[in-house]
């Protein structure tokens, strides 16, 4: 009797196991709508959802695999600096960056006033000499006025990036499966679309992954050179100091200078003269009458 609850038993899960395969195979080769996103679906669900794999789930792989990357980090660093010769130094540092496999990406000069040059210079250089580029930087300058260097982790977002563009990869090679054996005109139209948005997509997280891994692999330091200048008089020669020329030059502006004087004194006088006449005769004779006036007053001093 318990071989025929075996035998039974055997059939039933035979038959549940053939249905099971039957409905999946439906669900995924009955047509083509919905097919791209049971195919990305399942790609996103073997990276993402935990899946018992013995004592471990994927989620635990995940992080396995994570911790087992190498780090990738974006460094960036800001400096300010006081030099003696921004021209030489600014020339030492490109010379530098391109020795060690760098470029500059950009660089400007200005002048505050006649006393100060001021420049900036914004510069890439690999990872690994970024930190040794730095110290070599400021071993040429007399005072580092400001320093700020920072690290950004993007190792998470790479990985979660590149999984997301394996999975886009695989729903572009099905549908291009699709479209060589896409027969009606409406299918292709409809497979071409989805084609062009998933190539889209494709093309973005492309472009994002080449932007984390350029700068991961490039430090960015932006560098700002202040020169103070000190202006030293030099001892003039002969032809520029010309003592017998400067003195002649001297005395006749001073005697043009004068006679610009008397001539305004003149004009002045013979201008004026019809307002200083009668204003002198009546000041004449105002001093006539006070003295007359105490000559008559035997009294007064």
């Amino acid at each position: 009797m318990q071989k025929v609850y075996n035998a039974v038993f055997i059939f039933i899960s035979i038959f549940l196991v053939a249905g099971c395969s039957s409905n999946e195979s439906q669900s995924i080769d009955g047509g083509y709508a919905g097919i791209p996103m049971v195919m990305e679906e399942a790609v996103m669900d073997k990276e993402t959802v935990p899946i018992q794999e013995g004592f471990r789930t994927t989620e635990t792989i995940e992080e396995q695999r994570l911790n087992s990357t190498e780090r990738m980090v974006i460094y960036n660093a800001n400096l300010s600096l006081e030099v003696n010769d921004y021209e030489q130094v600014e020339a030492n540092i490109q010379q530098r960056v391109n020795a060690i496999g760098g470029y500059v990406v950009e660089s400007s000069i200005y002048f505050s006033g006649e006393d100060r040059i001021n420049g900036n210079l914004v510069v890439k250089v690999p990872q690994k000499s970024f930190h040794s580029f730095i110290h070599e930087v400021e071993s040429v300058s007399i005072k580092v006025q400001d320093r700020h260097v920072s690290g950004n982790d993007v190792t998470e977002e790479y990985i979660d990036l590149d999984a997301r563009l394996r999975s886009k990869r695989v729903v572009e090679a099905r549908l291009l499966d699709f479209m060589e054996k896409a027969e009606q005109t409406e299918d292709l139209l409809k497979i071409s679309s989805d084609l062009a948005k998933v190539q889209e997509e494709i093309e973005q997280l492309v472009g994002r992954i080449n932007y984390l891994q350029t700068n991961v692999d490039y430090s960015t330091v932006s560098i700002y050179l202040t020169e103070k200048l000190v202006k030293i008089p030099t001892i003039q020669d002969k032809e520029v100091l010309n003592t017998w020329v400067k003195a002649k030059s001297l005395f006749m502006d001073s005697i043009n200078g004068l006679m610009s004087f008397f001539s305004t004194v003149i004009i002045l006088a013979i201008g004026l003269s019809p307002v200083f006449i009668p204003l002198a005769i009546l000041v004449l004779f105002m001093v006539i009458y006070v003295r007359k006036k105490r000559g008559n007053n035997p009294f007064e001093g």
